[in-house]
C-alpha cells in the first residue's frame, strides 16, 4: 500500500509556488522525485536532504524484507521526520539558476508521499507491536 501511495503521488502537483503570475505555478512530484538529486550543483543542498528522504524510505523497505524490521522501522522514521520538515520551508528552488519562488501551498503529491512513508511506519510498527 505504501509504495502505492508514493507511485501515485509521483502523478500530482508537489507544491504551488508563487512566480509573479496571476495563478500559482505548479511543481510536479514527479519532476522533484526525478531531479532532486541534481539540487546540490544548483546549491540547494537543503533541497537535496528532502529528497534524500526517499532512498532512506527504500532503505527501510529493504531492511524491512530482509528481516530486520526492528532495524526498517527505525530507519522509517527518518523519512517522516524529514517529509514533516518540508512543511516548514517557505521558498524552494525553481530554476537551475538558484532562483527561488515562494511556496503557496503544498499539493496532494506532498500529502501522498508524506502519507506513503507514514503508512510504512505505521505497518512496520503494527508487525513489530510497537
Amino acid at each position: 500500500m505504501s509504495i502505492i501511495l508514493l507511485i501515485t503521488s509521483l502523478t500530482m502537483p508537489a507544491v504551488f509556488v508563487d512566480r509573479g503570475g496571476e495563478y500559482p505555478e505548479e511543481i510536479g512530484s514527479l519532476v522533484m522525485f526525478l531531479m532532486g538529486w541534481l539540487s546540490p550543483l544548483a546549491g540547494a543542498i537543503v533541497l537535496f536532504l528532502f529528497w534524500c528522504a526517499n532512498p532512506i524510505y527504500l532503505l527501510s523497505i529493504c531492511a524491512t524484507l530482509n528481516r530486520n524490521k526492528k532495524a526498517g522501522f527505525y530507519i522509517s522514521l527518518i523519512p517522516c521526520l524529514v517529509a514533516l520538515a518540508f512543511t516548514q520551508m517557505d521558498k524552494i528552488m525553481t530554476s537551475e539558476s538558484g532562483s527561488e519562488s515562494t511556496i503557496t501551498s503544498l499539493g496532494p503529491g506532498y500529502f501522498l508521499w508524506l502519507s506513503s512513508f507514514l503508512i510504512l511506519t505505521i505497518g512496520i510498527g503494527i508487525k513489530l507491536k510497537i
